[in-house]
């Protein structure tokens, strides 16, 4: 090099310095480092778009039919790092902002937005809620690659939440439900940090119960399944496990899971209340009914979670709308029966009895009733579903049913006016609450019955009973005159004045004591015909006379204190005309046992008789015309 050259050098470098060393250094303020950054970031939004870069799109655009490899998305994923780490140090937005935005921009793509659905579908019924075949395959891809992400510590869980709820206001569960099942982001974590998850979750669950997939479709039937099991299995699992630290946050969780499930169980009974099976929240309630499934949704719970979720759903159920009212109880009753319950009712108390025996059900049913304010129509549902499905339960639903009314007698002090029997109130505590209806279940017994033990304990009853009149169907009025308890001598004037009431009660509906059978059973809805009661309660005096050798009790005092029945109903029916048979059958045997009895009518028997004879001679006399 010459020296003019040399010396030119120098003179530039001079004056280079001499330029630096004039100007005036100032320190960067903390302000404006932000303000730098967000004008960076705003750059990078309007210019930037990470999804256009070749090594992104080899890395989150795989084709369908060719899935990525682990060694692939370890391959691309590195290379994609690098990447990132170089925009991360040309733009200074750190590397894990720069990966979120990356996969939500590839998220939108696949999924679009609700802006873009609303503008598409304005009819919300018909909303398409979960992805197409297409974009379910793209989104697993994209979660692959996310978690590979991941693996490398280029990706942040907690902010990619952040800025998918930022973007979406009530966030797509069938994406919640993949990025649970890819462990990118658990649905456990969502429910610790996510504030506003109980409203969205509960709303989203309810709609995609709601939705039907179009027909042959069947992935996404499927998958509708998977989501809401897997939904539910987290909720319970993570609801009603044991806390160690009852106060600490898990503890908030845990109640926040509950209130989210409760919601769903009280959307269902409200959809059985407003009888909506053709609507589309019928079938949503029917749907989520199918959830009730230990195989299914244990598999984020453990059986003492699962055995604790299904003894508070049957408490819930047991206390929804809790209607006290005795004469409602009394009223309608009939109604409250498993033929004529709703199916999606009888479904559900199936579905929460599987885990349980009888005895554990009657135990906590028992609590309920000591314990709470009940819904009277979905207690006696539910033991009219238990009997019909498990019939063993009858004896044990007696005894629980005999310590509730001997519960009911103990301590009752009339004169004590904060005992008053709770007829046409609500929500009056004590145990007495408990008597109208089960009463019912059971018969009033002999002398060692409970009401028995004193004249007070009778008062109790025949008050209550007197009471009840006003508000009993008809059928039950005549089975207490016919059947009434058992009373002392010297106390059957307290029994009278009940009789005569319920005599005027049934006279005001025009309703007649000598329409009811004697061996008729009230637990049924409307019974048979006079006619055909008779026949039947003939039909079981002959039985029960054949079995024994005895007339039964019943027969005779029908023979005395209900004349006008036994004459005019049960006596035709029993003597109906027929070919009687050359050896004396249980019926002749009857007959004959009640006329030595004096308990029919000679008249009345000479008919039959020659009836009998006739019949016998026609039938004699068309065997002759056969043969001729």
């Amino acid at each position: 090099m010459s020296l003019s050259a040399t010396c030119e050098s120098v003179s530039q470098k001079r004056t280079l310095s001499s330029l630096l060393a004039g100007r005036v250094v100032k320190r960067p303020k903390q302000e404006d480092g932000r303000r730098l950054q967000e004008a960076t970031i705003q750059l990078l939004e309007q210019q930037q778009n990470l999804c256009e870069s070749r090594c992104v799109q080899r890395f989150t655009h795989w084709r369908a039919g060719n899935r990525p490899t682990a060694s692939h998305l370890a391959v691309s994923g590195s290379l994609l790092v690098c990447e990132l780490r170089r925009q991360a140090s040309r733009t200074g937005v750190p590397v894990a902002a720069l990966a979120v935005k990356m996969v939500l921009e590839r998220l939108t793509e696949i999924t679009g937005t609700e802006e873009e659905e609303e503008e598409e579908e304005e009819d919300d019924n018909e909303r398409r809620r979960l992805l197409t075949s297409s974009q379910r395959v793209q989104l697993c891809v994209l979660l692959e690659s996310g978690k590979e992400l991941l693996s490398q510590g280029a990706l942040c869980p907690k902010l990619l939440w952040q800025e998918y709820r930022r973007d979406q206001r009530l966030p797509k569960l069938e994406v919640v439900y993949h990025l649970h099942v890819y462990r990118l982001l658990t649905l456990k974590h969502i429910l610790e940090n996510d504030d506003g998850v109980r409203s969205w979750l509960a709303s989203q669950l309810k709609t995609l119960c709601s939705w039907t997939p179009p027909p042959g479709e069947d992935e996404t039937r499927q998958v509708q399944q998977k989501v809401l099991s897997t939904v539910v299995g987290v909720l319970v699992g993570t609801g009603f496990e044991l806390s160690r630290e009852p106060a600490g946050p898990d503890r908030r969780t845990s109640q926040l899971c509950c209130s989210v499930l409760d919601d769903m169980l009280f959307w269902l009974l409200d959809a059985v209340e407003k009888n909506l099976m053709l609507q589309t929240d019928g079938r949503g309630a029917e749907l989520w009914i199918r959830i009730f499934d230990a195989s299914l949704c244990g598999v984020s719970a453990s059986a003492d979670a699962l055995q604790r979720f299904f003894t508070h759903s049957l408490t819930q159920t047991l206390t929804y709308k809790p209607r006290l009212t005795v004469s409602d109880a009394i009223t309608l009753q009939n109604e409250w029966t498993f033929a004529k319950a709703s199916r999606l009712v009888t479904s559900l108390f199936r579905k929460l009895a599987v885990m349980f025996s009888v005895e554990q059900l009657l135990r906590h049913l028992q609590q309920v009733l000591e314990t709470h304010e009940v819904n009277w129509k979905h207690v006696l549902c539910f033991l009219s579903t238990l009997l019909v499905y498990n019939p063993c339960a009858e004896p044990s639903l007696r005894e629980l049913l005999s310590r509730l009314l001997s519960s009911a007698f103990e301590g009752y002090d009339l004169e004590n006016s904060d005992h008053r029997l709770p007829v046409g109130s609500t929500g009056r505590a004590g145990r007495t609450r408990h008597l109208p209806v089960l009463q019912r279940l059971m018969s009033f017994g002999g002398g060692s019955s409970c009401h028995a033990a004193s004249k007070k304990s009778l008062v109790f009853l025949l008050k209550f009973l007197s009471d009840l009149v006003p508000f009993e169907p008809p059928q039950y009025l005549k089975v207490h005159i016919l059947h009434p308890p058992y009373v002392p001598m010297k106390h059957r004037s307290l029994l009278m004045e009940y009789v005569s009431l319920a005599k005027t009660r049934l006279a005001d509906l025009k309703e007649s004591v000598e329409d009811m059978g004697l061996y008729e059973d009230v637990s049924g809805a409307g019974g048979a015909s006079v006619q055909c009661q008779a026949v039947q309660d003939v039909e079981k005096a002959v039985s029960l006379f054949e079995s024994t050798g005895r007339i039964s009790a019943t027969v005779m005092e029908a023979s005395i204190f209900r004349r006008p029945y036994f004459l005019t109903r049960f006596l035709p029916a029993l003597l109906k005309p027929r070919m009687l048979p050359v050896k004396a059958d249980a019926r002749m045997s009857f007959i004959e046992a009640l006329k030595k009895a004096d308990k029919i009518p000679a008249a009345q028997y000479s008919s039959y008789v020659e009836s009998c004879q006739k019949q016998r001679q026609q039938d004699c006399g068309y065997s002759f015309g056969l043969e001729s």
